[in-house]
């Protein structure tokens, strides 16, 4: 199990959670678990889960 936010211990699991509940920016993923709002040194990880989330939402809205 990763820890992405060290500040308040998130793990990969719950940021990734928050990202299928509909979070789809780093704020919003914030809100809703803590991740990325004290030191901000986990933004690039959890902007990469929410990049992520986003290429396989559209790669199944195209699919033929």
């Amino acid at each position: 199990m990763a820890i992405i936010c060290l500040c308040h211990r998130v793990t990969e699991r719950t940021v990734r959670r928050a990202v299928d509940a509909g979070a789809a920016t780093i704020d919003e993923v914030g809100a809703t678990c803590r991740a990325g709002t004290c030191c901000h040194s986990c933004h690039d990880s959890i902007a990469a889960i929410v990049d992520e989330r986003r290429v396989t939402v559209r790669r199944r809205l195209f699919a033929v």
